[in-house]
């Protein structure tokens, strides 16, 4: 799905896996603004469009190796800019193909970057540059990690570097919709799980956070920070240009057994600022399915959301906080649906107005994480009818409550995949 340039309400993009068009969400002109936004306004504000892709999709990829489909996509917008927005996936050759789309989502620009799996999409501030992120899908001593840099619109490449590392490397079964991926003007900031190759962690996996300049792509090994947290299942990264600040979490089995967020900012990053208690047995099972964290465009913090499920078996449920400039809790995580039987999965947030949010997530009756290592997607077999259903969207207020009831989108035409949920 792809939003408009001036337009009434955020939007949801969408992929499903088997397929050679990508449905789209566009809010229709309507007198609110995203700022106004109510619930009871998101069904008319809502269109859907449908864009044919220049290729396939991939839907089979064995040479991806365990827990990587390479059936998934990655969208990029930027608000308040000319409409432009893009889509990174891997087509039927296993080819990483990007697609520049103008605001009525013709066809800009087609560029084939390489043959890895896809991994991130950003546009620079600016809107100048495209960046992506593409893998071999094994550590990278034996298949480095690539990020790209592109011009818009004509998506010519200006650099493709290595994401090196010594002693750790990308590991081969991140979550394939994880924010890997963050971009400021001056520097681009990887963030996801690492496999250490060597040494005293040997055989172990931490998270790796590579640094690399903007203009030339060059390392900036100084300022890399290797094994934030011990046993890294699952990562989350967003950046703030009010204050120059990212902020990244990770979600660890054992040191520590929590959801973990760390401040990166001046070449420098903090030690914990804000911790969320987990549950771990130090084997790969912990308690947080999946996440992501946002820039609050009306101050120099963030907000973040996540789904949380318990060691006792109570189904997966979403948490919201948000976050000052130094990284600690200012609004501190609230379930959002304290009193909703069921789970509610794959949650991503954006923006609408000082204090105000939208919250797109899948919805279910039942659990639907049993291997609560939660990071093999495809081996969720999450039902069909959840993957074309479950998709929901509410409105939350900066203290995490519920502002009317939440919207089912999917009733509207505009379902949503648990593993492609990308809100801008």
């Amino acid at each position: 799905t792809t939003p408009a340039p001036t337009t009434p309400a955020p939007t949801t993009t969408t992929l499903p896996p088997t397929t050679t068009v990508a449905p789209t969400t566009t809010p229709a002109a309507g007198p609110k603004s995203c700022a106004d936004l109510e619930p009871e306004d998101i069904a008319a504000a809502l269109t859907v469009k449908t864009v044919k892709l220049p290729g396939a999709l991939s839907s089979q990829c064995p040479g991806f190796r365990i827990g990587m489909s390479c059936r998934h996509a990655f969208y990029a917008a930027l608000p308040n800019n000319d409409g432009a927005h893009a889509l990174l996936f891997n087509d039927g050759d296993k080819n990483a193909v990007v697609v520049l789309f103008d605001s009525e989502s013709n066809v800009v620009s087609t560029k084939v970057i390489g043959s890895e799996k896809v991994r991130g999409l950003k546009f620079e501030p600016s809107g100048a540059h495209l960046v992506a992120l593409i893998s071999g899908g094994t550590a990278v001593y034996t298949s480095p990690a690539y990020f790209v840099k592109m011009e818009v619109p004509s998506l010519n490449i200006v650099w493709t570097r290595p994401v090196d590392g010594k002693l750790v490397g990308l590991e081969k079964w991140t979550p394939d919709n994880t924010d890997a991926i963050a971009v400021s003007r001056d520097r681009y900031v990887l963030h996801s799980a690492g496999e250490c190759w060597t040494g005293w962690c040997a055989g172990h996996q931490g998270d790796i956070l590579r640094v690399l300049n903007a203009s030339t792509g060059e390392e900036i090994t100084r300022e890399a920070n290797d094994w934030t947290a011990s046993h890294s299942c699952k990562q989350m990264i967003g950046y703030n240009p009010n204050s120059d600040t990212f902020l990244f979490a990770n979600a660890g089995d054992y040191y520590p057994k929590a959801l973990q967020f760390n401040r990166w900012s001046g070449g420098r990053t903090s030690g914990d600022t804000a911790i969320f208690d987990s549950w771990g047995n130090g084997g790969g099972s912990q308690g947080v399915t999946q996440g992501a964290i946002k820039a609050d465009p009306s101050s120099t913090g963030f907000a973040s959301v996540w789904s949380y499920g318990t060691e006792d078996g109570e189904p997966d449920k979403l948490y919201f906080a948000t976050f000052d400039d130094s990284g600690a809790f200012d609004v501190q995580p609230k379930k959002v649906f304290p009193s909703t039987a069921g789970t509610q999965i794959g949650g991503n947030i954006a923006a609408l107005a000082p204090g105000r949010w939208l919250l797109a997530y899948t919805e279910a009756p039942t659990d639907l994480i049993t291997d609560y290592l939660k990071v093999y997607w495809d081996t969720w077999q999450v039902p069909g009818n959840v993957r074309t259903g479950g998709g929901r969207v509410a409105i939350v207020d900066s203290k995490g409550d519920v502002l009317g009831d939440p919207v089912d989108t999917a009733a509207l035409g505009a379902p949503f995949p648990v593993e492609i949920n990308h809100l801008v």
